[in-house]
């Protein structure tokens, strides 16, 4: 399997710390993002990482490491939600979902993401796998993705849980929501890289998070369907 470069950012303004591994780890960061920028549906900036898949992408949650405070039910269907919006393209600036890319969910499993607590990925197997875990300070979660030429072979997701989450808009108290933060990171899965948070702030990729019990992240912005549709 190839080199990739690994891209870690730690917090905005930190730099960017680059790796030679087996993978591609992009985090986001867990500074709230820049107020303004142009209106999410007339935003039509994206970035790939390269790599696509061409076949369903099947994946596990590790329910078990759900932190305290929320159910396990509630953290996974926030969690297949977060990928229903990167293949369905969920949006609401009327744009038709004409993304081609799938993914299915196969159910719980004790399988934990080959990425580790520092936030770099760790050798492969072939699965699919997403859970929460410690991960430095200033981060939220982390994707790791691997690929054999130019398909993707393999994509993990850690979620911080040294931070409070909330599943729900109306559960949240001053948390972060895990849909918005995972929908940004299914979108590395499925390919997507970061834009830019001072002038894309709006857009679902861009690198910061929105702000505490903001839900904004999950609903695709014109640049990020324009990215999946290109690979799709």
């Amino acid at each position: 399997m190839g080199a990739l470069a690994i891209l870690a950012i730690s917090a905005p303004g930190a730099g960017v710390l680059a790796l030679e591994s087996e993978g591609l780890a992009s985090p986001l960061s867990f500074a709230a993002g820049a107020a303004g920028g142009t209106p999410p549906c007339s935003d039509g900036a994206y970035s790939l990482i390269g790599g696509r898949w061409n076949k369903a992408v099947h994946w596990t949650f590790n329910a078990a490491s759900t932190p305290a405070g929320m159910t396990m039910n509630a953290a996974e269907t926030a969690i297949v939600k977060s990928f229903n919006n990167i293949t369905r393209a969920f949006n609401d600036c009327g744009r038709p979902d004409r993304v081609s890319a799938q993914n299915v969910y196969d159910g719980r499993s004790t399988r934990g993401p080959n990425i580790s607590k520092k936030g770099f990925c760790t050798p492969a197997d072939g699965k699919n796998a997403v859970s929460f875990g410690r991960l430095p300070l200033g981060i939220l979660a982390v994707t790791c993705t691997r690929r054999h030429g130019s398909f993707m072979a393999e994509a993990d997701i850690r979620i911080n849980n040294q931070y409070p989450w909330a599943a729900t808009v109306a559960t949240c108290n001053k948390e972060e929501l895990i849909e918005p933060t995972i929908t940004h990171e299914v979108g590395h899965v499925f390919g997507l890289g970061h834009v830019g948070e001072r002038k894309h702030p709006l857009l679902t990729m861009s690198v910061a998070s929105d702000g505490a019990c903001n839900n904004a992240a999950s609903t695709l912005a014109w640049g990020d369907i324009r990215g999946l549709e290109s690979l799709y």
